[in-house]
């Protein structure tokens, strides 16, 4: 069987464990944001070290109890249709005040297990949406 590979999108949204959105780190604000868009898929990656060409959370870094000092690097990483993912740009052009925003595309494997999810068929096909995004516009109705 020759193996099948498709075009997706990403946006990369690089920033610290100790910026915040309001009253929470913005790495959660921007999970939240892309879930209640219902993007495909989202990741936090946290790094053990990095720099940029300004320091951040100079004098302003968050506690924690198990780590110390919060100011970690920190990568969430978005996966949908550029469509999609464009709906959270206004969000991130708002509110992402120490974060570098990167968009980009790739080409990524269709494997068997997507082949019979139904998030992939949506994304792919049109067919009906995922459970969780049912749940949500049932709940919102």
């Amino acid at each position: 069987m020759a193996l099948e590979f498709n075009k997706t999108s990403y946006l990369k949204i690089y920033t610290g464990e100790d910026v915040l959105f309001e009253d929470i780190p913005l790495y959660k604000a921007i999970l939240r944001e892309a879930r209640s868009l219902g993007l495909a898929g989202g990741t936090v990656i946290k790094g053990i070290e990095g720099y940029a060409t300004k320091v951040r959370g100079v004098g302003r870094a968050v506690s924690t109890f198990i780590s110390g000092n919060a100011n970690f690097p920190v990568i969430v990483e978005l996966v949908d249709k550029k469509e999609n993912l464009e709906k959270i740009l206004p969000f991130l052009e708002k509110n992402a005040t120490h974060a570098l925003v990167v968009m980009g595309e790739a080409d990524y494997l269709v494997t068997d297990f997507m082949r019979k999810a139904e998030s992939y068929k949506d994304i792919n096909n049109g067919s009906p949406k995922p459970s969780y995004l049912r749940k949500q516009q049932e709940q919102q109705q």
